[in-house]
Order: C-alpha cells, then structure tokens, then sequence
C-alpha cells in the first residue's frame, strides 16, 4: 500500500545542509529512505524556524534536489510558515518557482497569523487576509497547521478553496497544543479540508512508553469515527534528520519513514478495509489535490 505524507521538512534539511557545507545529501539520505519505505512523495516543505533570506533559501534547497526526484516521487513544494514572506503579494514569486503549499505561521506570530505560541487573542492580520486571498487566486493550498484557534476559525471563516491541517492529532485523545478539538475537526471537514495525522510522538501521547504505533491508531480511530474516512489522511513529519533539535521525536517503533508500513499493518489488525486505507494514505489527498502534484513535461 503506497502513502502520500502531508508533511516532510526535506526542503529544510536540504538548505540547512548546503548551509554547513555537505552537498549531495537528498542522494545521501533522503532518496534511500525513500526508496525503501511505502511513501511515494508528499508535501516537501521549507520549515522557518527562524528569520533568513527566503529566496535564498528556496534557491539553495532547490539547487540540491535533483531533477529525476520529480520523476521518482510525487512532490507538492511547500512551506512551513512563512515568516520570512516580506509581503503578501511576493508569494506570487514562489508559486511561479513550483510552490502550491503554506502555512501561515510555525509556532510564532507573524505578520500575517499566529502561531499556536502567540497571543491567543490574536488571530489573521489584515496583511494575511490579503495573503490568503493571493493564494487562494493561485489556487493554493492553505495549511492550518501550527496556528492558535483564533487564527484557524479566522481563515476558514475566510473560505479558500484548498485547506488542510496536515500535520496533527486529536485533542480527545492526547491534550497537546499543537492537536485539533473535535469542533476544530468538524470545521475543516466542513471546509472541504484534510487531516493529516502525524507521528509526532508529544502529539500522540505525554508518555514516551505510549508513543507507539497502537497509540497512534487510537487518533486514527477518533478522527475516522468523528470526521470520516474520507477526511483523514497522514503527515508525519519525521524529525529523524534534525537528531541535534528533536532527539527521539517520532514514535519509539516508527522512528523513520522506513517503518512507515508498521501503520498500515496496524490499520489491517484494527479492521480497516483495503479501500478504507488507501483513501487515508493517499487516495484523500489524490481526489482533492492531484494537479498540486509537480508533473515533469516528460512524464505528461
């Protein structure tokens, strides 16, 4: 059973790599995962963390993947947070690069949202109306993932066409900041967007000892009952390559995208059908956002 992951922070690792001299690494590390894992491609982002050069940034991390990864895996360019966009109108610049995808914030507050860390009083700026509304003219998809309540409710009463929230849990099941409440659940399916489940181990469980492939079904579980199978999907975001930031990040037994198989191997013992699993991990994302998908004239 193939996979499509909502959310990997390649694009990242890729520029912050070149940044400390090492070249090759997509090659390196990242191809051979790949290759010996279910996960066809995903949603690549340039995580932001931090305040840098944008362009530069996307530049360097570009200038290391490859042309035949186009080939090899289905990749939709993205950005995590976009804290270093100097303004709304420049996203224009991105998606004529190949970008179709970005949050808002990470964490923080920004000039155009705020983050799950930020006031939660403060919600969409008038600078990120205007950015949804650029976005939403490209034909973008808008990520709601890392922003506080405020700001999620504020775009979606802000009704772009492509939402989802692709990479988190269920506050139901495990109470992390970063996990969405049933109302917050219901609203994006509501909107017509995806919840892209994550391995996140915090985010499945407080205790380390439950953060495990059966702990993590248990959100799958809750999200399928409370939103429908045709709703959910999978971000992982595994953090394997960030070993200085996030030691242990992931679940104790999926701690790569190798393992990514133990998920679907949990999904047959917890009685889901076969059609039931490939609408989570892939057919979901396909129905609504195939054309995301960066196609080389070759494979047309």
């Amino acid at each position: 059973m193939k996979i499509f992951d909502l959310h990997t922070d390649i694009l990242y690792d890729l520029y912050i790599q070149k940044e400390k001299g090492v070249e090759g690494r997509f090659a390196s590390y990242h191809r051979e995962q790949l290759k010996s894992s279910p996960v066809v491609g995903g949603i690549w982002t340039l995580y932001s963390p931090d305040d840098f050069d944008l362009k530069t940034a996307v530049a360097t991390a570009l200038s290391e993947l490859p042309a035949p990864a186009f080939s090899e895996f289905e990749i939709v360019l993205g950005f995590e947070g976009l804290r270093n966009l100097p303004a709304a109108p420049e996203i224009e610049y991105f998606y004529r690069l190949g970008f179709r995808h970005a949050s808002l914030t990470w964490n923080e507050e920004n000039r155009y949202a705020t983050g799950v860390k930020g006031d939660p009083d403060r919600g969409l700026t008038a600078e990120g109306k205007r950015l949804l509304d650029k976005m939403d003219e490209l034909g973008m998809i808008v990520d709601l993932a890392h922003l506080n309540e405020k700001s999620f409710y504020d775009v979606i009463a802000r009704g772009p066409r492509n939402v989802i929230f692709s990479h988190g849990n269920l506050k139901a099941v495990c109470d992390h900041r970063r996990n969405l409440t049933d109302e917050q659940a219901k609203a994006l399916k509501n909107a017509g967007g995806l919840l892209g489940l994550t391995l996140a181990g915090n985010f499945v469980s407080r205790k380390r000892e439950e953060q495990t492939v059966e702990y993590f079904l248990n959100h799958l579980d809750h999200a399928v009952k409370l939103i429908g199978v045709d709703n959910v999907a999978f971000g992982f975001d595994f953090m394997d390559y960030f070993t200085e930031e996030f030691p242990e990040s992931n679940l104790r037994d999926v701690v790569d995208v190798t393992r990514a198989g133990l998920i679907v191997e949990g999904m047959r013992r917890r009685g889901y059908g076969e059609e039931e699993i490939a609408k989570i991990c892939y057919k979901n994302f396909y129905n609504r956002y195939q054309d995301k998908i960066i196609r080389r004239k070759e494979d047309d």
